[in-house]
């Protein structure tokens, strides 16, 4: 599945205005006074200025070509993001996906990754930039019940799991796009902070047209 719209929240309007649209240099597709959206390659991410934010925190992967990787990290770093690190390493290889990733945080402290899907062919030559975030890949989505949430969306959308679905953590649909459903009580990687669950709208590519809204509204997922 193609992940085409994610609209988020955020309580930090200005500084994610700088640090999407001048930092990492992505096109404005809308800008109005509580609403931001960028285009990230086939998607497009979009905030809502909310007030009710306190310290939530979403997740989100941007997939990059998969020869890019290390001018990928060179490219963040030489804006003056700060890699995170686990056991001193900032660069880490899930084998049972055959990627490689990295994470930082935007202003609103979101767990932002780069990843690298080795099993895709999407390589390219010219150097790494902004054009070079192919589309939104994963968005992470806190549940109480991983198990009965994944067998809703699973149902409601004709999605599969992979790499790795289990009690506390699913992937629902595949390597070009994925809902990362977790446990709310099961830390997220590398950083170890416990998920939160606030306001998630996305749209999406997928192999039927469905609508489905979860935890009274919070999240709405939507299908053509």
């Amino acid at each position: 599945m193609k992940l085409k719209a994610v609209l988020l929240d955020t309580r930090s309007f200005e500084a994610m205005k700088a640090f999407y649209g001048s930092l990492l240099d992505l096109q404005v597709v809308e800008e109005g006074p509580s609403r931001l959206s960028f285009q990230v390659g086939e998607s497009v991410l979009a905030f809502q200025e909310s007030s009710h934010m306190e310290n939530e925190f979403y997740h989100i992967a941007f997939t990059i070509p998969t020869n890019k990787f290390i001018e990928a990290k060179q490219w963040a770093i030489d804006r003056g993001i700060t890699l995170i690190t686990r056991s001193q390493e900032d660069e880490f290889f899930f084998e049972n996906w055959n990627a490689t990733a990295f994470y930082f945080y935007d202003p609103d402290h979101n767990l932002i990754e780069f990843i690298a899907h080795h099993t895709l062919d999407n390589a390219v030559t010219e150097a790494f930039g902004p054009h070079s975030l192919l589309r939104i890949s994963e968005i992470g989505l806190p549940v109480d019940d991983v198990p009965e949430v994944s067998k809703i969306i699973t149902e409601t959308f004709q999605l599969n799991s992979w790499g790795g679905a289990g009690q506390k953590f699913a992937p629902l649909g595949d390597v070009e796009g994925s809902f990362i459903v977790t446990d709310k009580q099961r830390p997220w990687f590398p950083d170890d902070r416990l998920p939160a669950m606030f306001s998630i709208r996305v749209l999406f590519e997928g192999t039927c047209s469905a609508c489905l809204s979860l935890h009274k509204g919070l999240y709405e997922l939507r299908s053509t």
